[in-house]
C-alpha cells in the first residue's frame, strides 16, 4: 500500500460518524425496546451436535487445487462425546472464479450437512446446531454446463445425470460424498458414452459438469432428511453471527446492528418466519427443474419448510445473534425462552461453544493448502501471477 493514502482516513473518519448520528436520529431507543423482550435465560443442559464446514482454493492455469471439510462434533454436560468428519481433496476446471467459490460452497455445505446427519443418527441429540441461517441452506445456485463447459448441451447433461437421482439416495450414506464415489462414477461414464460417445465421456470437464449436477442433488437429497427424516424429531436451530436483513426497521443498517447499538440486555426479538417457497421469488435461489421432475415430492415438501426467526442475546456478553429455528410439524412449537435457555447452558463468551469448536477444527488455512500443493508437487506450477510476485 502507498502512504498516500492515509490522509483518505480523517475523511473516512468523519463519514462514519455521520453514519452512527444518522442511525440514532432515524431509529429512536424506544422503538426498538417495542421489539425486545426481556428474559434472563435458566441455563437448560443438552444433548448437542454442532456441525461447520470449510473450503479453500488454489488456482493455476487451467483447474483449481480445492479442499472441503464438514465436521461434526457433539456435546453432552459440557463434554465432547462424540464427533464426525468429512473431507475431500480435489481438482476442478470450472473456468470463472465466480463460479468456482459457488461449486466448493456447495461441496462444503454438503459434507457439513453429511456429517452432522451421519453423527445424530447414530447417536440422536435432543438438539442439533448449524453455523449460520437455515433458511441459507436453501440459497445455492444449481451448477451450470456452461460453469465447466464451453459447449452447450441443451438440458441433456442435467437430464442425464438426473437418471442417477435414485443411485445416489440409495447410497445416501454409504460414502463420504456419494456424487464422487467409484461406483456412480463408473455409472455416469458408462451413461455419457452410450448418450454422447467416448470421445465427449472421455472429456474432464464435460464429466466433472455432470458431477456438479449430481453434487447439488444429493445436497438437496440431504437437506431434505434434515427436516423429514430423522424419526426422533430433535430441535434444529441455526445460529448466525451476522445478518442483512432489514426488515424489521427499514434502516440503512442491518436490524442485527440496530440491536447491537440499543440492546444491553438478555432476551430476545419478536419472532418472524421465513417462507421458503415465497422468499425463492425474491433471492437468488431455484431448485433445478429436473430435482423437482425426478424428486418432485421432496422438492415440494422442501419449500413447505417452515422456519421461524428472532434476534437473541442470552449471555451477558454484549453478542447478538440471528437464531432460526426448524418449525417441526411433528412436534410442539418450541418458545424463545427455552431456546434461550438452551443456547446459554451451551454458550462460552456469548456464543455456543460447540460452535467454535467445530469452526476452529474444521477450518482449511491458507496453509494446509499449502502443505497440500507441496505434497502434490503443485508448488511450482504456474499461477499467472508469478511476473507480479
Amino acid at each position: 500500500m502507498r502512504y498516500e493514502i492515509l490522509p483518505k482516513l480523517e475523511k473516512l473518519k468523519r463519514e462514519l460518524s455521520l453514519i452512527k448520528e444518522s442511525v440514532e436520529i432515524d431509529i429512536k431507543k424506544e422503538r426498538v425496546l417495542e421489539h425486545w423482550t426481556d428474559y434472563f435465560p435458566k441455563p437448560l443442559p443438552s444433548f448437542c451436535v454442532a456441525s461447520d464446514g470449510s473450503f479453500n482454493k488454489r488456482t493455476y492455469l487451467g483447474f483449481y487445487l480445492y479442499s472441503v471439510g464438514g465436521y461434526a462434533v457433539g456435546y453432552k454436560s459440557g463434554s465432547k462425546i462424540c464427533e464426525d468428519f468429512i473431507g475431500d481433496i480435489g481438482i476442478s476446471l470450472v473456468k470463472n472464479p465466480e463460479f468456482a467459490e459457488s461449486y466448493f460452497r456447495l461441496l462444503m455445505f454438503l459434507v457439513e450437512i453429511k456429517s452432522l446427519l451421519r453423527l445424530s443418527i447414530k447417536e440422536k441429540p435432543d438438539v442439533l446446531l448449524l453455523d449460520g441461517t437455515l433458511s441459507g441452506r436453501f440459497i445455492l445456485p444449481p451448477p451450470k454446463t456452461r460453469w465447466f463447459v464451453n459447449k452447450d448441451f441443451g438440458g441433456e447433461l442435467a437430464k442425464l445425470s438426473g437418471e442417477l437421482i435414485p443411485d445416489i439416495e440409495k447410497n445416501l450414506f454409504n460414502y463420504d460424498i456419494t456424487s464422487q464415489s467409484t461406483p456412480i462414477k463408473e455409472k455416469l461414464f458408462f451413461m455419457l458414452n452410450e448418450r454422447f460417445g467416448r470421445e465427449i465421456a472421455q472429456k474432464r470437464d464435460v464429466f466433472e459438469a455432470a458431477i456438479a449436477k449430481l453434487a447439488y442433488f444429493e445436497y438437496f437429497l440431504l437437506l431434505h432428511y434434515l427436516f423429514y427424516r430423522l424419526d426422533w424429531n430433535p430441535l434444529v436451530i441455526g445460529v448466525a453471527k451476522t445478518s442483512k436483513d432489514t426488515e424489521i426497521f427499514n434502516a440503512s443498517i442491518p436490524d442485527i446492528s440496530v440491536f447491537h447499538r440499543f440492546i444491553s440486555t438478555p432476551g430476545f426479538s419478536k419472532p418472524m418466519y421465513v417462507d421458503i417457497a415465497s422468499r425463492s421469488k425474491t433471492i437468488e435461489w431455484e431448485f433445478s427443474e429436473v430435482f423437482e421432475k425426478k424428486a418432485s415430492e421432496k422438492a415440494n415438501e422442501l419449500k413447505d419448510v417452515q422456519i421461524k426467526y428472532f434476534y437473541s442475546k442470552y449471555s451477558k456478553f454484549r453478542v447478538i445473534s440471528l437464531i432460526e429455528i426448524y418449525e417441526n410439524p411433528e412436534r410442539e412449537s418450541v418458545s424463545q425462552e427455552t431456546i434461550n435457555d438452551i443456547l446459554s447452558d451451551l454458550s462460552a463468551d456469548g456464543y455456543p461453544y460447540p460452535l467454535k469448536r467445530v469452526d476452529s477444527e474444521v477450518r482449511i488455512t491458507n496453509r494446509d493448502m499449502e502443505m497440500i500443493e507441496e505434497i502434490l508437487g503443485l508448488n511450482r506450477e504456474v499461477r499467472g501471477r508469478e511476473v507480479v510476485e
